[in-house]
């Protein structure tokens, strides 16, 4: 039962979807947030990829369905890429999602994911030839573009669910999209995806929602204070381990931090992370033990708005106040960090079909309101500890 959808997701029992649901990088994403430490701004925040990638998969069934309704022909074989495309897309995510995303082990997700299937295969003995079409969906090389279209691109069911999830879970109100409305609209042409033009005013809203939740929840000074506070712990953990440190944290952190094990990162969640942080509180290096307390007890860096010219004065003072500067300080520019703003002139855009024509999402409105959405907004944020501010 989904309590953002209020359906139930069916998977038949035994089917291929079912056998991958099962296996042990999917049953991992349990135990890994959705929004990292987001919690620590939202106190709701704890759902998890597991619940994402579920939400992601019945989207796409959906949808699917949607198209069949409206005229479009699949067949079993064609589907069931897309939704294990679906299912899986998250597989290859750090502790804390995007938070700690290339500080574990120096890849991205979408390419450990591409790893992780190859597990799944082993686990569950699914044809090779439908785990490669998913791959292949995964890394946007199918021949058929929409099917990649529906899981990753400007307007598909990965995003649609994230924005919808996280809204309910954080509890604003501006996620809020009507997914079925949107999903009803979707056409197949020459094997793009495009949307009608009848649900115009669910897609608007739906980049309206988009902007709301990257300025209030995923940009969040908080949050972003959070995220670099445990990307400094991660650091500082590896170095003392290079340097031959004896750390008590999780035996298979510490592989993946000293080695770059990847058997071993495919064990690791939320938990051995907080555990470890915990652990390391007692530490007899000042600045770990500083770090991890100031985790623990929600005691983070300040996250301030500054202009680039204003970043050498601030990092100097961080110097004075006697704190390490590679610990101790970072700049965020939120328009470079994992969430990404919708744009009319980027490579991949929304197109709207209006009679036999169609356009992109911004030419087909009415008015300027999602070209002046869409434009970046270019922030530059100095993260520092509060008291090298006064």
């Amino acid at each position: 039962m989904d309590p953002v959808y209020e359906e139930f997701i069916l998977v038949e029992r035994g089917a291929p979807v079912d056998r991958v649901l099962r296996s042990s990088p999917l049953q991992r994403l349990r135990y890994i947030r959705q929004l990292g430490p987001c919690y620590l701004v939202y106190p709701g925040a704890e759902h998890t990829r597991f619940q994402h990638s579920l939400g992601v998969y019945w989207l796409v069934e959906k949808a699917f369905n949607y198209l069949k309704l409206n005229g479009y022909v699949f067949t079993d074989d064609e589907t069931l890429p897309v939704k294990l495309a679906a299912l899986t897309h998250d597989l290859g995510h750090s502790p804390f999602s995007h938070a700690l995303e290339g500080y574990i082990l120096p890849f991205n997700h979408e390419e450990l994911t591409q790893k992780a299937l190859d597990i799944v295969e082993a686990e569950t003995g699914i044809d090779r030839e439908v785990l490669e079409e998913t791959k292949k969906i995964l890394r946007k090389e199918s021949e058929q573009p929409f099917k990649y279209q529906l899981v990753s691109s400007q307007l598909d069911c990965d995003r649609l669910d994230y924005l919808k999830r996280d809204a309910f879970y954080t509890g604003v109100s501006f996620g809020r999209i009507d997914t079925n409305r949107i999903l009803i609209s979707a056409q197949v042409e020459k094997g793009e995806l495009v949307w009608s033009s009848k649900g115009f005013n669910a897609l608007e809203s739906y980049v309206m929602s988009r902007y709301q939740m990257y300025w209030t929840v995923y940009f969040h000074k908080v949050n972003l204070s959070a995220q670099v506070l445990l990307q400094k712990i991660v650091k500082r953990m590896r170095e003392l381990l290079l340097n031959e440190e004896e750390l008590p944290i999780d035996p298979s952190l510490q592989k993946c931090l000293k080695n770059g094990s990847l058997e071993e990162f495919f064990k690791l969640t939320d938990g051995h992370i907080i555990c470890s942080i915990y652990n390391l509180q007692e530490s007899k290096d000042s600045i770990i033990s500083d770090l991890s307390k100031r985790f623990v007890r929600r005691e983070l860096f300040r996250t301030v708005e500054v202009k680039p010219s204003d970043l050498l004065d601030l990092k100097e003072k961080v110097e004075k106040a006697g704190f390490p500067t590679e610990f101790y300080f970072e700049v965020v520019e939120p328009s470079k960090v994992a969430y990404s703003y919708y744009s009319p002139q980027g490579d991949e855009v929304i197109k709207v079909k209006v009679g036999e024509k169609i356009d992109e999402l911004s030419n087909v409105a009415p008015t300027d309101a999602i070209k002046a959405l869409s434009r970046e907004v270019s922030k530059t944020y100095a993260v520092v500890p509060p008291e090298a501010l006064y």
